[in-house]
């Protein structure tokens, strides 16, 4: 379970030797409200809409040094609320950090924490970002049913069109294409209680039509399990820069971003244990 967690922190501190200065970014003070809605499906959950409101802060103590937080609330079935904070380094090239995230999901009154550790690469057109989620907590019951907390290896690329060919109002730096991977639940307690390991692509598209507002057309993660989430909406920012262009406004912060609020699963009732109690509800 450890194994995977160890090997990303392993290159997170790797990143603090790599110099790539003609692209640093240093911390910032930085505001986020990002309002969302589409549709998920969870492990052996019922697919269906979610709306999705998230408040994300940054704030420095010093040039490369700082904490950024953020709040959440997903609405659907049943309503989750939750914040990760993470102490966050910037080096010539990228940022770094160690997440604590916490959720309450009020279906089933159960709560999970997570261990995120991240890190981010800006190169002139694209910013490179790889986190991983570790649930800490056990196996939470409740409505006669456990839930498990879902671990999450994701690496993403977003891509920043270098010229004005979008049109009057879609600058330089303003057009955002995002392509990656994840693997999820592949480690820890409901490995293999949540139907196995999971593997597919992360996508988004996204601009910025006007200072301080982002449009995300698409944000997507599916796997070959059947499990994913898909969601369209709003970024507003707040900083002392507002002209500054979609590309340096992502790198004001660490991922992970749209998937902030962590993955949980319900473990497959037995056919037996429906027959006891009929209806077998979800």
């Amino acid at each position: 379970m450890m194994k995977s967690l160890l090997a990303l922190l392993a290159v997170c501190a790797l990143a603090l030797l790599i110099p790539v200065s003609a692209h640093a970014q240093p911390l910032e003070p930085f505001g986020k409200i990002e309002l969302s809605g589409g549709g998920e499906k969870e492990s052996h959950m019922p697919s269906g809409g979610r709306f999705t409101a998230e408040a994300l802060g940054v704030w420095p103590f010093m040039a490369n040094f700082g904490v950024q937080g953020a709040l959440h609330y997903v609405g659907g079935q049943g309503s989750r609320v939750g914040f990760n904070v993470a102490p966050v380094f910037a080096f010539d090239g990228g940022k770094v950090g160690l997440f604590v995230a916490y959720q309450h999901r009020g279906l089933r009154d159960t709560n999970f924490v997570y261990l995120i550790p991240s890190v981010a690469f800006y190169l002139p057109q694209w910013n490179l970002n790889a986190w991983y989620s570790q649930p800490v907590t056990g196996p939470q019951g409740g409505g006669h049913r456990t839930e498990y907390g879902v671990n999450r290896l994701q690496a993403t690329g977003s891509y920043f069109a270098a010229s004005d060919w979008w049109g009057p109002y879609l600058r330089r730096d303003d057009v955002e294409l995002i392509g990656g991977l994840q693997l999820n639940t592949f480690a820890g307690s409901g490995h293999s209680k949540l139907g196995g390991t999971g593997f597919g692509p992360v996508l988004g598209a996204s601009f910025r039509p006007m200072p301080g507002v982002a449009v995300n057309l698409v944000r997507a993660t599916f796997d070959h399990e059947g499990r994913y989430r898909v969601a369209t909406g709003l970024e507003f920012f707040f900083d002392a820069k507002g002209g500054t262009s979609l590309k340096d406004m992502r790198r004001k912060y660490l991922e992970p971003n749209f998937d902030g609020p962590q993955s949980a699963g319900k473990k497959k009732p037995h056919s037996n244990e429906c027959r006891l109690r009929q209806p077998c509800t979800q």
